[in-house]
């Protein structure tokens, strides 16, 4: 395992929403595979704007190790929506199925 679960950074985690019971809660294979460096599912995820209010969202999540040797946290945030205009037709096609 690249990243041993006493590593794993709950209180980066705990700041979007993601508890440690959550994170325990995983089936195991998923767990592993954190702990390979490799992404989470999408799970639910929350923050709070510069306003106050609660965000929900849902990102897929992986470790990384810092410069320090640290464990840190990328988040993958869930795309709903996409300025296709850039792309021809054909590749927006492609990219919306």
């Amino acid at each position: 395992m690249q990243f041993n679960e006493n590593e794993f950074p709950y209180e980066t985690l705990q700041q979007f929403g993601l508890t440690r019971e959550m994170i325990e809660d995983l089936p195991v294979h998923i767990i592993n595979d954190i702990g390979e460096g490799r992404r989470s599912p999408v799970l639910p995820i929350k923050v709070n704007d510069e306003e106050g209010n609660i965000v929900k969202s849902r990102a897929r999540i992986a470790f990384v190790r810092t410069e320090g040797n640290a464990v840190d946290v990328i988040f993958f945030p869930e795309v709903l929506e996409a300025d296709l205009s850039k792309y021809d037709a054909k590749q927006q096609a492609t990219i919306q199925k």
